[in-house]
């Protein structure tokens, strides 16, 4: 037993030897240290603002309306998409653990029992690993062999670092995909409240559709009755007609989108849209908290598909250290510990305790290239995960800046967009009267007609893209943002605190 301990102890000491992972280092950030301002210069940070964490918060405080909460939270449990991106994460911490556990002997209960024969003049090993040999130089002899055995074969010890390389490398790959399953969650609940707000922007449209085609329908009336009485043209009688067909062709197509939100809502969702759903009065209203002012372009630290990059950057790192544990010797332990015996009933008697221990290694000397090729890919690999953590540095801050500009802008369009409403209905309503005291022909009140129901439409289309713009802001940010505590004296000793533990945990 002692010879057993002595190798498992011997190796948890070689453990800790020395790595040939190159020292991490993140790239710097290839975007400015603030988001452009509305007028399109650099912002400048604001100095001694609240600091702001951009972890993901609830998304209940962002998305106020109980049916949307509603619907976010059946498509959290059904949607297929977000279930495979959860068996991936399940599937690569599975393999984290599996190549974690290469780091450390295995040790294995095996037992043999057989009968042999063997010829005159014959040198041949028992079966087993303690078999002795066996010589037999005039009689032929048959033999019986027991043996039972416990310990560990071909244990790499891991002086360079080799297995810790790859472990290393699974460990961050896992990661990796837990970030996108968070990616794919954030994005998840951005659909469904995009197509939420798309089918409730189209049943309002259609709601404006049916009253122009009512109203319409009114006027084509009138027109047909004055026709019949000779007060007007069948020119003019006919101009009203095609008003009415205008409008019934803009209620179907109303429909018709309707249907294909209705449609992509259950895909998004993973079942039937509840049939209790229905339009809210005020599906327009703003969905998500403001974003506060000084936003600093760091928040992009903390999205997922970020951290993701990261981590596959921290991957490729790993990778060099392997490809260049390579080109060292490869010493690999065994040791075995058991009884060996001729009867089965002498097997665990006092005598037949038999032990075996041994180191075997290899080191390179003509591979041909092949060690050297293999680390120039990974050096390759590495700079082009360096790239790729770069453009979705990138592209997250053109995310966030557009989506900024959007919300910087579209305030003060709706809100021109809403008094060309009201001025359009005040024209609208002076135009029937004008008409009913004849003063003005029909033509005047069809115009009428049509600049409110397009300035209305315009309206609903920009009410939209105001709360899109909301939840892309969400998304862009990571799954939102929240603001901190100002910091004080002892939150910044707390929080220095923190850091120093943060470092001795990376260390």
């Amino acid at each position: 037993m002692k010879p057993l301990l002595f190798s498992a102890a011997f190796a948890g000491c070689v453990l800790a030897g020395c790595s040939m992972e190159p020292t991490y280092q993140r790239p710097a950030l290839p975007v400015p240290n603030s988001y452009p301002s509305s007028t399109g210069t650099s912002a400048t940070p604001v100095l001694g603002a609240a600091p702001i964490d951009a972890a993901e918060t609830d998304w209940h405080a962002f998305f106020r309306d109980p049916v949307l909460q509603s619907l976010i939270n059946i498509a959290l449990n059904n949607n297929r998409d977000l279930r495979v991106a959860a068996a991936k994460m399940a599937e690569a911490r599975a393999d984290y653990g599996e190549t974690r556990a290469n780091l450390f002997p295995e040790i294995d209960l095996q037992g043999y029992g057989g009968r042999q024969r063997l010829p005159a003049m014959s040198q041949q090993p028992a079966a087993g690993l303690l078999g002795p040999i066996q010589n037999n130089r005039n009689t032929a002899t048959t033999f019986n062999t027991f043996q039972v055995q416990a310990g560990l074969t071909s244990y790499e010890l891991d002086f360079f670092g080799h297995q810790r390389s790859i472990t290393h490398e699974s460990g961050k790959l896992a990661e990796a995909t837990a970030a996108d399953y968070q990616s794919a969650r954030i994005a998840l609940i951005g659909e469904v409240a995009n197509a939420y707000l798309s089918l409730n922007a189209d049943r309002a449209l259609l709601q404006l559709a049916q009253q122009t085609d009512s109203a319409q329908q009114y006027h084509a009336n009138v027109m047909h009755k004055a026709y019949n009485d000779g007060g007007v043209s069948e020119f003019d009688m006919r101009r009203s007609q095609t008003q009415v067909d205008a409008a019934e062709v803009d209620v179907q197509d109303m429909q018709i989108r309707i249907a294909k939100d209705m449609d992509a809502l259950a895909v998004l969702i993973g079942e039937p849209v509840p049939s209790s759903y229905d339009t809210p009065h005020t599906w327009q209203a703003p969905l998500l908290t403001d974003v506060p002012a000084g936003l600093p372009s760091s928040l992009l630290d903390r999205r997922p598909d970020i951290v993701a990059a990261e981590d596959r950057l921290r991957a490729a790192n790993a990778d060099i250290g392997r490809a260049r544990a390579a080109f060292f010797p490869n010493i690999a332990l065994t040791a075995v510990l058991g009884t060996l015996s001729g009867g089965l009933s002498n097997l665990f008697r006092a005598g037949s305790s038999a032990w075996s221990t041994g180191l075997s290694g290899s080191v390179p000397l003509l591979d041909w290239g092949k060690n050297e090729s293999e680390l120039g890919a990974s050096k390759a690999r590495y700079g082009g995960a360096v790239a790729a953590y770069e453009g979705t540095v990138q592209e997250a801050f053109r995310e966030v800046a557009d989506d900024l500009a959007v919300r910087d802008h579209i305030e003060p369009e709706l809100q021109a967009q809403q008094e060309l409403v009201d001025e359009s209905q005040r024209v609208y309503a002076i135009s029937q009267v004008r008409f009913k005291e004849g003063m003005d022909d029909y033509l005047a009140t069809q115009d009428a007609q049509r600049s409110l129901y397009a300035a209305q439409e315009k309206l609903v289309s920009l009410q939209l893209d105001q709360a899109v713009n909301q939840v892309n802001l969400y998304k862009a940010l990571g799954g939102g943002w929240r603001e901190m505590p100002a910091p004080t004296a002892g939150n910044n000793a707390a929080r220095a605190t923190a850091q120093r533990q943060s470092a001795t945990v990376s260390q």
